[in-house]
Parts: C-alpha cells; sequence; structure tokens
C-alpha cells in the first residue's frame, strides 16, 4: 500500500513539472529497482535541470497540483546542493509523502541528466527517466548515509560488470569522492582488487 502511494506521487509530481520542459530524472531509493536492487522507500527524489532562479516557477507549479510546500524560503541548501521539499498528501490516504527536487546547476549535474536512461519502474505503467547507474552511486557517495553505503554496495555487486569505471573515476575525483568510492567498493567486494580508472 505505502510502495503504491508512493509511485502515484512520483506519477503526480512528474506529470506535474513536464510543463515545465526541462530535463528530469528520478533518484534516490525508487531509481535503485531500475538498477536491479529494490528496497522500501517512503519518498520521492528528482534531479530538475533547472537553477534557483526557478525555485518561483517550480513552487507554482507544484502547490498548483496540490503539493505543499515544506519550508519557506523554499530552496534551501544542503552541503552543496541546492533543493525544494514539498509533501504530497495523495487522495484517499492519511500519509504525507515527501517529495525532493534536487535542482541540477552544477556542471555535473548537467552531465549526470544528460546520461540518464529511460524506463518503466516496477508497479508504475509510465515511462521515466532515471540517473544511470553510475551517476546514482555518485549521488548516494555525496550523501553518505549508513543506507546509502549499503545501497552504492548493492548496485556495485549487481552492475559490477556493466559500470563505466572511467566516468566513475573521473567524477569521483571532481566531487572529493574518491576514497568514499574506494571504500564502498571494498565493502562490496572484500579482497578484490578495483578495476583500472582513468579519470
Amino acid at each position: 500500500m505505502a510502495r503504491d502511494v508512493v509511485l502515484e506521487t512520483l506519477r503526480h509530481a512528474w506529470e506535474t513539472l513536464q510543463p515545465l520542459n526541462a530535463s528530469m530524472a528520478v533518484m534516490g531509493g525508487i531509481a535503485l529497482a531500475a538498477w536491479e536492487h529494490v528496497r522500501a522507500t517512503h519518498d520521492v527524489d528528482l534531479l530538475i535541470g533547472l537553477e534557483r532562479a526557478h525555485g518561483a516557477r517550480i513552487v507554482q507549479h507544484m502547490e498548483a497540483a496540490g503539493f505543499k510546500t515544506k519550508r519557506y524560503p523554499p530552496v534551501m541548501q544542503l552541503g552543496r546542493l541546492d533543493l525544494v521539499q514539498f509533501l504530497y498528501n495523495p487522495p484517499d490516504t492519511l500519509l504525507d509523502i515527501q517529495v525532493d527536487l534536487l535542482l541540477g546547476e552544477s556542471e555535473y549535474q548537467r552531465a549526470a541528466l544528460s546520461r540518464r536512461v529511460a524506463t518503466r519502474l516496477p508497479g508504475l505503467d509510465v515511462e521515466l527517466f532515471v540517473l544511470s547507474c553510475e551517476d546514482l552511486i555518485l549521488y548516494k557517495l555525496l550523501a553518505g548515509r549508513i543506507l546509502d553505503v549499503a545501497d552504492c554496495a548493492a548496485l556495485l555487486v549487481a552492475n559490477r560488470g556493466a559500470l563505466d569505471w572511467s566516468y566513475l573515476a573521473r567524477w569521483s575525483q571532481s566531487l572529493g569522492l574518491t576514497r568514499e568510492l574506494s571504500d564502498v567498493w571494498k565493502r562490496a567486494f572484500p579482497g578484490d582488487r578495483p578495476p583500472p580508472q582513468t579519470p
């Protein structure tokens, strides 16, 4: 039940934001399912190719569709990231689902959006875009929570043969995540040497 509500919230947020004509990609826990790692999640995370200056437009579209801005001013800074947070109460439920919109302002965020992958997520009959597996790993390393690191290890194990290691090496170096990537590799593959990396 909770999973269905989260997916319907994702659908509603996606359709609400489409008229803004910005590149978007699903990230966070929901996107894991596209890369062979499924786990429960209770919120929606999207990367959108708009800058902080577009915050008012985003809020206007979302509030008109029933999303409530979680805080004011609506655009907040989390480390190096700018995001807008909303709460949504789907019809006929007592749940508030959090929706985090990460604003794609940096060179890296634009690169990640250019590599997004079209997919149909399990339980949702609409085509969306998700972050590539490499970018999902990098974003989760940036978040750095215990759960995010565990997700990274699971993604490495499930997708080891298909990952673009040069891309991971280049951006982990640029984002200051080289040690974090090395540590999660050791967690995923104890005793194995990491593949050659050409940043």
